[in-house]
């Protein structure tokens, strides 16, 4: 398993000898994360002042508690598993062009908060918008492995945490009579201070 992990990292990185695939993993390895809290920002502001509506309000919500949940699972993780990044095992093959913190290549933080975003924009019926990110945000756990962030399977083993993470959220705590009733209390006070 190892063996195909690395043979894939090598083969996506060579990718990099082509500079129009480099300017674009480059660009898009990490600037697609910023994106997301802004697009809540905006859409919450949006729900606000413009067209004043509380279900769309209370979605944005369990979008934001998808990618809260995803980041918990995901330090939580991090306190057990302690995968070190592809340019400290392997002999220098590879192109490391993007600048990290020098800390554990699995699980990929990216990954997970992108794609629990996604699927959360997904089961809130945000159809549009999410077909929007979803370029975005395949381009940036690529490029992640492309530049030699993370190995392939760092991306790929994700799946379970997003899909759990946003299904938690939409499915579970949609349902909970607290998680409701905190919602309801967090959009009045907000609504008080005209937000």
């Amino acid at each position: 398993m190892q063996e195909i992990n690395q043979n894939l990292l090598i083969y996506l990185n060579s990718l990099m000898d082509n500079k129009i695939i480099e300017n674009i993993a480059l660009c898009f390895a990490d600037w697609p994360i910023f994106f997301l809290p802004l697009f809540l920002v905006f859409a919450w502001l949006y729900y606000t002042f413009k067209e004043k509506n509380i279900d769309a309000k209370k979605n944005l919500l369990f979008i934001f508690y998808s990618c809260v949940i995803a980041i918990i699972i995901n330090l939580i993780i991090q306190s057990f598993v302690h995968l070190e990044r592809p340019e400290t095992v392997l002999e220098w093959v590879g192109k490391l062009l993007l600048e990290h913190i020098p800390d554990a290549s699995f699980p990929s933080d990216h990954a997970w908060v992108s794609m629990a975003f996604l699927t959360a924009l997904f089961l809130a019926n945000y159809k549009k918008i999410w077909a929007i990110f979803l370029i975005p945000v395949i381009l940036m756990n690529l490029s992640r492995v492309i530049v030699w962030v993370h190995w392939p399977f760092d991306i790929v083993v994700w799946s379970i945490i997003w899909i759990s993470s946003a299904f938690i959220s939409f499915k579970i705590l949609n349902k909970c009579k607290y998680i409701n009733n905190f919602n309801n209390l967090l959009l009045k006070l907000l609504k008080f201070i005209k937000m």
